[in-house]
């Protein structure tokens, strides 16, 4: 049996917060459980994380210093390869790790592999979105594509955009973001509205992230403004930094409507998610809610998804893929308040229907553990080496 030693290539890595860096983090755990593969992760310095912390894998993490930082990092994914007798790279990012595994993989003459995760080719030109609206980094990203062996895909709209840059489509695969299907089923549910002076006749929306402007924050805000007197009981969870969503709490109105938790888990952790905190938040939800101009795939609606809550997202959002629409979720096709107002009005009226399809929400994402996607990462490696 042939072994398959995988050198993952990113730059900041579990365990700081992160949806790339949890997602690689698990991507690492699951490919390690296959009896023919190993796999170890090269990743720049992490000054939060204590020295002597144990990754449950092979973690290389370069060194810093100054002007001779790349250089540094560069000797250390070089370390990786000749110790691990790496025979395969998968970069992460196209213009992080990606464009790195492409330049040492032809000095080593190895397969590489590059893996998309949404931003590295995602544009909203509107509000100055998108790393490769910077022509250095552009020219960096169309390299990549122009030069791996394979391409990973995270959703159907992240290959279009790949496609769109000119990606050969025969390189280009789809494999989502897996998710921690048993370990969230394991968590005891606790009924947590009280917490939040919620009750159980409330409609709770859920939203999960930070309050930037790729995620469109003041579009879910005006809608719930627009119906907060016909529907009072339509109420709103915002988890992440608050930002500056206090005071747009205040500009309308929404004091009684809308719950800010700032951060959870509170502080950063070097413990593995998922969090029981943030789980139960996802249980005692009726809807959750992504509002964002674009999203290559969404861990959080994958989370959302996994604990029985149904999600409404955007047209541009990678998660469609796993939804069944209108059963498990929904799609936002006009992205107004107006429009979004309508919807949250009628999802709600069904708020009992939704409640007695939670088993089925949640077994319509079992197939995506990372077991699962590091078998189909494990076959596309094979098929290289």
């Amino acid at each position: 049996m042939k072994t398959i030693r995988v050198g993952i290539i990113t730059e900041n890595h579990f365990p700081r917060l992160g949806g790339m860096e949890i997602a690689s983090h698990n991507l690492a755990q699951s490919l390690n459980k296959l009896p023919d593969v190993s796999a170890a992760i090269s990743c720049s310095t992490m000054p939060e994380i204590p020295q002597n912390y144990h990754y449950p894998y092979k973690v290389y993490r370069s060194k810093s210093f100054s002007i001779l930082t790349p250089i540094l990092n560069w000797k250390n994914i070089e370390k990786m390869i000749k110790k691990e007798k790496i025979n395969i790279l998968h970069g992460l990012m196209f213009h992080g790790g990606g464009a790195t595994a492409i330049e040492i993989g032809k000095k080593f003459n190895l397969p590489v592999i590059v893996q998309s995760h949404g931003s590295d080719v995602q544009v909203v030109p509107e509000i100055n979105y998108g790393a490769s609206l910077k022509p250095e980094i552009a020219s960096k990203i169309n390299n990549v594509i122009q030069h791996a062996d394979k391409i990973i895909a995270i959703s159907n709209i992240n290959k279009q955009m790949i496609l769109a840059r000119g990606g050969a489509k025969e390189k280009i695969s789809v494999i989502p973001n897996g998710i921690q299907h048993e370990e969230i089923g394991a968590i005891p549910f606790e009924d947590i509205r009280s917490r939040y002076n919620l009750t159980p006749s409330d409609f709770v929306l859920l939203t999960v992230g930070r309050n930037r402007p790729i995620k469109r924050m003041e579009l879910l805000f005006k809608a719930i403004a627009l119906i907060k007197d016909k529907n009072p009981q339509i109420k709103c969870i915002c988890v992440g930094p608050k930002a500056d969503l206090s005071k747009m709490v205040q500009t309308y109105h929404l004091e009684q409507n809308i719950i800010l938790t700032g951060s959870i888990p509170k502080q950063l952790t070097i413990n593995n998610p998922p969090y029981p905190e943030l789980i139960n938040l996802y249980r005692n939800s009726n809807l959750y809610v992504s509002v964002s101009y674009i999203e290559s795939f969404g861990l959080s609606a994958l989370d959302a998804l996994s604990t029985g809550t149904p999600v409404l997202v955007g047209k541009k959002h990678g998660i469609r893929d796993a939804i069944t629409e209108g059963k498990t979720g929904f799609t936002l096709q006009q992205e107004t308040p107006e429009y979004l107002a309508e919807m949250l009005q009628i999802i709600s009226t069904q708020k009992q229907q939704l409640e007695t399809q939670r088993n089925n929400i949640r077994n319509s994402v079992s197939h995506l553990t990372w077991d699962n996607i590091a078998k189909q990462l494990r076959n596309m490696y094979l098929s290289l080496i």
